[in-house]
């Protein structure tokens, strides 16, 4: 199996360490994380809660940015001696290139990046946008770290981001809520809990690697199970015809965009 580049990973909480993790089970070169908790990192990988810690000689091909985005200008400035042949990949929430070239400098190629939470289990869906400094090695090198922890998008303009946050980067959390609300809903209706968890999670699960396994677009999936007149048709029907659930789902989604670009602008 060939190895993937070193990098050095800034930040490893939520999104950093499930990026991190998926790394890991596919190999990565010798490789550094700085976070302010101890990793406690695999050898020959090393882990530092400081800067100053980063060993000087150390030459990654990537830096990964995942710290909190209020962080990051103060921890910048000390990646200069690590960045000057590597590639940035920014996981920051609500920084644009604009911002980074700030920090960094015109000569850094950097590329913005937005991951979601399914890349630890290398299911992750992650949308990219680089600016012009980047090359198309280090265009391949990228591809090698995000394909190596699920499927990447590269986005033809830094706009596409906000959208693509809200569907994808904050897609999980639109799915766990549905488990959620399936497990309170079944105990409402007067299921013990263990069963209710076990019906909505077992139901998301197999109908998430259903509709990965099928070559059926989602519709086709949908309308096979509601079969016409029948008990999901009318379940169907009440979300669908009454607009409730596309219409919450949009205006939820259009949320999150603006909010992305807020934090962008």
């Amino acid at each position: 199996m060939t190895k993937l580049p070193s990098i050095l990973l800034i930040g490893c909480g939520h999104m950093g360490n499930a990026m991190l993790q998926g790394w890991l089970k596919k190999g990565l070169e010798p490789s550094v994380v700085f976070d302010r908790v101890p990793v406690n990192l695999p050898a020959p990988h090393k882990d530092v809660t400081s800067v100053n810690d980063i060993p000087k000689d150390f030459r990654p091909k990537a830096i990964i940015l995942a710290t909190k985005p209020d962080q990051a200008a103060e921890i910048i400035p000390s990646l200069a001696p690590f960045a000057k042949d590597a590639v940035i990949l920014s996981i920051l929430g609500g920084r644009n290139l604009d911002w980074l070239k700030a920090q960094f400098g015109k000569e850094q190629a950097i590329i913005r990046v937005m991951p979601n939470t399914p890349a630890e289990l290398g299911l992750g869906m992650t949308s990219v946008v680089p600016d012009d400094a980047v090359t198309e090695a280090q265009k391949q090198l990228t591809n090698d770290l995000l394909h190596a922890v699920g499927e990447v998008a590269w986005l033809d303009s830094e706009k596409d981001m906000d959208i693509t946050t809200a569907i994808a980067g904050c897609g999980p959390a639109y799915i766990f809520l549905l488990a959620e609300l399936l497990q309170k809903i079944a105990e409402e209706k007067g299921l013990s809990k263990d069963l209710a968890r076990l019906l909505a999670r077992q139901t998301v699960i197999g109908s998430a690697a259903l509709l990965g396994h099928s070559k059926q677009e989602s519709e086709a999936l949908r309308k096979a199970v509601a079969t016409p007149n029948g008990i999901t048709e009318r379940a169907i029907n009440v979300l669908i015809d009454s607009k409730a659930w596309p219409e919450s789902l949009s205006k939820a989604i259009q949320a999150a965009a603006e909010r992305s670009k807020e934090m962008s602008s």
